[in-house]
């Protein structure tokens, strides 16, 4: 029985969120029923939370530094691609919008329509996809040094260097989402810039998949009454959506 939970335990893990019957495919010896039993199992030892049809590996409760970017953008890409085509609601033609660095990011960067609009980024890949997928948007890509981790600029002067713009919407990353926390990332230039953005643009969006839930990083850069949208992948507990709702809107 042991080595059975560990195995379910393992391969959640491995693949961070996956469906009952992904699990009944994997394990095809074991019948769904027990299946069942031992991911309510799992879920009383806090190994994994459940979810409408399936289970999700639980995230550090804390930590101290950002994944690497080519390992975050392996994980949970239908959910960050939900997050995207909600978004692309948030945008309206015309405007100078401001698109963070991240996975989730680079999956807006993916769908965002074909339109005249100026987008300006601290991330060079949101860039060359914009680049390479549209024809109409102006692309302002921020300067100064690039991170090798996060695959972000960071510089001294990025205040001074968004100063000439009238941003009406930044699209935030988050490494971590806690309803004490806040939006927090794990190192403090990051956490610098996107407060600056906060206070900058018309309106902010943070792009939240339900991965990042109960995890926090060592800077906190807004509160949830802070953020003007929160944008998820509908895949938030009830009672945290409903606390999230009290403060700012939730999509």
């Amino acid at each position: 029985m042991h080595d059975r939970r560990d195995a379910i335990l393992k391969f959640i893990q491995a693949n961070g969120e996956v469906s009952i019957a992904l699990l009944a495919e994997r394990f095809g010896k074991w019948s769904e029923m027990t299946i069942r039993r031992d991911l309510a199992y799992l879920e009383k030892e806090n190994a994994i939370i459940l979810t409408r049809g399936g289970a999700r590996a639980v995230q550090r409760s804390f930590g101290l530094s950002e994944d690497y970017y080519s390992e975050r953008e392996q994980r949970n890409r239908e959910a960050k691609m939900i997050v995207a085509e909600k978004a692309v609601s948030l945008m309206e033609p015309g405007k100078a919008v401001f698109i963070d660095s991240g996975s989730s990011a680079m999956a807006l960067a993916r769908v965002i329509p074909d339109r005249n609009c100026v987008i300006i980024t601290s991330a060079p890949n949101v860039a060359l996809e914009i680049l390479r997928s549209k024809e109409l948007p102006q692309v302002v890509l921020l300067g100064g040094t690039l991170v090798r981790r996060s695959l972000a600029i960071t510089a001294y002067d990025l205040e001074a260097q968004l100063s000439q713009f009238n941003i009406d919407i930044a699209f935030l990353g988050v490494s971590g989402f806690d309803l004490s926390a806040g939006c927090t990332v794990g190192n403090q230039s990051d956490c610098l810039l996107k407060q600056h953005l906060i206070r900058k643009a018309r309106r902010s969006a943070v792009l939240l998949d339900s991965s990042k839930l109960g995890v926090a990083m060592p800077f906190t850069y807004a509160q949830i009454n802070e953020i003007g949208t929160i944008v998820s992948d509908g895949m938030i507990p009830v009672d945290i959506a409903q606390e999230i709702k009290k403060q700012t809107i939730l999509l």
